[in-house]
C-alpha cells in the first residue's frame, strides 16, 4: 500500500509538471519572435495541446488507482523565455527532465497494470518526440 501511495504521489507531481508545461508552451508560443516565429509558434501551441492531453491521461490513471488528481501547477517548471534560443533550450531541458521522471515512474509500475504501464510508455515516447523536434529547431 505504501508503494501505491508513492506511485500516486509521483503521478500527481508529474501531473503538476504537465499543467505547468501547458502554460509554459502556450506562453512561449505567444511571445516567440524571429524569422520563423509563426511556424514555431504554431508548433509550440501543438505541443501545449499534447501536454494538456498528457495531463488528462494522468488524471484518468490517478483516478483508476483510487487517487485524487492534483490541480496544482509546478511553479518551478514555469520558466520564462522571450527569444527563440532561450525558449528552445528551456523546453529541451524540461522535456529531458520529463523523460527522466516518466522513466522513474515506469520502473515503479507493476507489470500487471498494463494500462498504466502503456500510458507511461506512450508519454515517454511523446516527450522524446518533442525533445527531438525542439533539438532540430535549435
Amino acid at each position: 500500500m505504501a508503494n501505491d501511495f508513492n506511485l500516486l504521489d509521483k503521478l500527481n507531481r508529474i501531473l503538476e509538471q504537465e499543467h505547468a508545461c501547458y502554460i509554459r508552451y502556450s506562453t512561449h508560443a505567444a511571445v516567440v519572435t524571429g524569422p520563423s516565429s509563426e511556424a514555431i509558434s504554431s508548433r509550440l501551441k501543438e505541443i501545449a495541446g499534447d501536454e494538456a492531453k498528457h495531463a488528462a491521461k494522468l488524471r484518468d490513471r490517478i483516478i483508476a488507482l483510487g487517487g485524487k488528481p492534483s490541480m496544482n501547477v509546478s511553479l518551478e517548471d514555469l520558466k520564462a523565455g522571450y527569444d527563440l534560443e532561450t525558449i528552445l533550450k528551456i523546453n529541451m531541458r524540461e522535456e529531458s527532465d520529463a523523460i527522466a521522471a516518466y522513466t522513474e515512474i515506469l520502473h515503479m509500475v507493476p507489470k500487471d497494470n498494463i494500462i498504466l504501464y502503456r500510458t507511461i510508455e506512450d508519454l515517454i515516447e511523446d516527450e522524446q518526440d518533442h525533445l527531438e523536434e525542439l533539438s532540430s529547431l535549435l
